[in-house]
């Protein structure tokens, strides 16, 4: 009698042993896609401009799903059939095919703005494919407490005020005032270039910003025309440091190449 007691015993203990290592296992499970759903909620659409022909520049991104490739406009290849070539302000003296080239960055650029406008796509990060992301810092970031009344600069180079060659302007003290994470841009005391990581919190900003496009007669480069953006307001923000910074390796490929100076871009070199 005591030995048939002890069999069953034996077996519920068993059976129990076995339903807890089932749970648990489940329990790792639904944490592990929880985590991996959180990470693709956290992050913007990140949209990378790439020449179909640069296919060097796109394979640092290609096996990641968080980059969106968007076809670039050759501006060579497309000459003065591009609409924005005549529609391009440059300086007078500039070489034919740098102003091809040119007329091609702001046809990608603005095309792919109005994609956006076009899709309703909040939450837009758009960057060029010489540029690097900061994942960790992207990570922990919510999004829905930046700010949602401009466009934001996730990463730049900055400039005097006024003119390129004002010598009394200081780079080091400028940066001195900057804080960690959002900061009001000051058009009095500098001014933000490049097109290589502007973000858009809402597609309705992607939309005011086409329009004021839209309305002119002639542009001049993107960047040039974002920093009047600056100067009336409608551009306000900028993260420090910046969550997308060029590789200059690849950046001193490109038709600007040579006008980067050597600073760390991470700090708006």
């Amino acid at each position: 009698m005591v030995v048939s007691k002890k069999k069953p015993r034996r077996k519920s203990v068993r059976r129990k042993s076995v339903r807890r290592k089932s749970v648990r296992r489940k329990s790792v499970r639904r944490k592990s896609v929880r985590r991996n759903s959180m990470d693709k909620k956290d992050f913007p659409k990140i949209f990378v401009i790439n020449l179909r022909r640069d296919e060097d520049k796109w394979k640092k991104y290609e096996k990641d799903s968080r980059f969106i490739r968007f076809s670039a406009c050759n501006g060579v290849e497309m000459s003065q059939q591009n609409p924005y070539y005549h529609k391009l302000r440059i300086m007078w003296n500039t070489k034919d095919r740098k102003k091809k080239c040119t007329a091609g960055i702001l046809n990608s650029h603005m095309s792919i703005i109005e994609k956006i406008v076009e899709n309703k796509v909040d939450q837009a990060l758009v960057v060029e494919d010489d540029v690097n992301i900061d994942f960790q810092s992207l990570r922990k970031i919510d999004l829905k407490k930046l700010p949602q009344d401009s466009m934001i600069y996730f990463g730049g180079v900055l400039h005097p005020p006024n003119s390129f060659k004002d010598k009394t302007w200081d780079y080091k003290k400028t940066t001195e005032s900057f804080k960690k994470g959002i900061n009001k841009i000051n058009p009095e005391k500098y001014r933000i270039f490049g097109g290589f990581g502007y973000y858009f919190p809402k597609w309705e900003l992607a939309r005011d910003m086409l329009q004021i496009f839209k309305e002119k007669s002639k542009l001049k480069p993107l960047d040039t025309e974002m920093t009047y953006l600056q100067k009336s307001g409608m551009i306000k923000y900028f993260y420090y440091p910046a969550i997308s910074y060029l590789h200059m390796d690849d950046a001193e490929k490109g038709v600007h190449g040579k006008s980067f100076i050597k600073r760390d871009m991470k700090y708006y070199g």
